[in-house]
Formats: C-alpha cells, structure tokens, sequence
C-alpha cells in the first residue's frame, strides 16, 4: 500500500473516531440535561394553564409574541410554542380570533396568512414566528369544534 493511501486511511479513521467521540459527547449532555428539560416543559405547560386561564386567545397569543421577541433561544421557542399552545387550549375565545385563518392543508394560503401575520406583528423574517401562527392555525381548525361557535 503506497504512503499516501495510508495517509487517507488515518485521517478517515481519525475523522471517524472523531465523530465517535461528539456523538457521545452529545448522548451524555442530553442524559445530564433531560430531567431538567422535562421539568422546565413541565412549568411553562402549567404556567400556560394559569395564564390561558385568566385570559383569552387574543392574550395568549400577545404573551407569546412578547416571550418570542424576548428570548429567541432553543430554549425559548421550544418554551414559547409550549406555551402558545397549552395556553390556546385553556383560554376564552376572543371573537374574531379564527376568523380568516386558513386551513393548514392549503398550503399558499397558509404561507400567505402567516407571513401576513408575522409582518404585522414586526417579525416578517422571522421563522419561528410562522411557526407560532401554525399552532393558531391547528387551534383554530383543530378536531371536531371550531372554538368559536
């Protein structure tokens, strides 16, 4: 075997331990991480209960956009889509909230709607905010009621 194939060998096999070790680097920060993940997705799910609570849709959906513009982290739009949409379930129905809002399943329509959505609200580049404006649109097309009948 000539010396430059066992150079292309050790770096290949280096490059693959390499990979061997952040892989398992990762799978032990999750282990260390997971409890505390599942108590803080534990918190803003009863966090969004209390608020929803004393609120309506209008007001989840305020609270969450404030949240998002707050903390744009991982994190934060993992707890912030947490939030939005246990706090949907638990909130009044504000009048008007569903109206106009496309199915998911039309797809141009959808795109439209929330990028329409998202530019009033001043995040028209954002992704996660159309992300937000999804869980509406599931909330308000969800199962077998519209919330506002």
């Amino acid at each position: 075997m000539s010396k430059v194939w066992v150079i292309v060998l050790s770096i290949i096999g280096g490059l693959f331990l390499l990979a061997i070790i952040a892989i398992g680097g990762i799978v032990y920060w999750v282990t260390q991480n997971k409890d505390r993940w599942i108590h803080s997705a534990e918190q803003f799910g009863k966090e969004a209960k209390e608020f929803g609570a004393k609120t309506n849709n209008e007001g989840c959906l305020k609270e969450a956009l404030s949240r998002h513009k707050g903390d744009k982290s991982i994190t934060g739009r993992i707890s912030t889509q947490i939030f939005l949409k246990v706090c949907l379930e638990e909130s009044e129905p504000s009048p008007g909230f569903c109206e106009g809002v496309p199915p998911k399943g039309e797809k141009l329509k959808s795109v439209n709607w929330t990028l329409k959505k998202c530019a009033e609200v001043e995040l028209q580049n954002d992704q996660d905010c159309r992300t937000m404006f999804s869980a509406v649109q599931e909330y308000c097309h969800r199962g077998k009621q519209q919330p506002e009948k």
